[in-house]
């Protein structure tokens, strides 16, 4: 009798430590089935694949401290691919000369522009394409060359009227801010002069010291350019 008690207990235990192993390797499966991917591809702005990016992927929309994720650099294809747990998040490529990984931008640093915001559910993927560019380049987006174009000089200055270094200037068609500005100028050296080529028409320009400018800089200075306009000169304050 006894041992057929002791045989029936062994069983039930087996049953049960069957059920746990079941249990926990569900359990582990399902874990790994919540998660998500993000990849994608990052260009130029002449739309040739960057190799050496990394995406920084935030939780909240603050992307100015370190981030919550990062992905592998891009290979040379420009490809890019990590696992994310479900959620919705704040993404930006960005390629440093450094080896900071947060903070302000420096010339030659580049960088997508304003942050993406992406869902990512559980056992899905999501794709996307980012154009990164650095002060100069983009500035080269614009044909200058073009005789429609104006030549617009100034200087960047402080309230106090202290010239800015490491600053430029942006001008766009609209007041409100954008990912990439529709024209900019190169960074400012010590003087804080600046030359900027731009059609006839009328703008709203703004200055920034970092690339590209900050949600938080709002183009607000309003400046009509006229190719009759004698000394297309203007001061940009900060």
């Amino acid at each position: 009798m006894m041992r057929t008690f002791i045989q029936k207990r062994r069983n039930r235990l087996n049953v049960l430590s069957l059920v746990w192993l079941v249990a926990v390797f569900s359990s582990g499966t399902s874990l790994a089935l919540e998660n998500g991917e993000f990849t994608g591809l990052v260009r130029g702005v002449s739309q040739n694949p960057v190799a050496k990016v990394q995406v920084y992927i935030y939780d909240n929309e603050n992307i100015r401290r370190p981030a919550d994720y990062i992905s592998p650099p891009t290979d040379t294809s420009g490809e890019f691919k990590i696992t994310l747990p479900p959620g919705h998040y704040w993404v930006v490529a960005r390629l440093r000369q450094g080896e900071q990984k947060f903070g302000p931008l420096f010339p030659g640093d580049k960088h997508s522009g304003s942050p993406l915001e992406i869902d990512v559910m559980p056992g899905e993927q999501v794709e996307e394409e980012f154009v990164i560019a650095d002060l100069k380049e983009t500035s080269q987006l614009s044909v200058k060359h073009d005789t429609s174009f104006i030549k617009v000089e100034g200087v960047l200055q402080t309230k106090e009227g202290e010239p800015v270094e490491n600053g430029y200037v942006f001008a766009n068609r609209q007041s409100a801010a954008k990912k990439i500005p529709d024209y900019v100028g190169e960074w400012t050296d010590k003087s804080g002069k600046f030359t900027l080529f731009l059609p006839e028409g009328t703008y709203f320009f703004a200055m920034a010291t970092t690339f590209p400018p900050g949600s938080e800089t709002v183009p607000s200075q309003k400046i009509t350019i006229e190719t009759n306009t004698p000394n297309n000169k203007i001061v940009i304050q900060k």
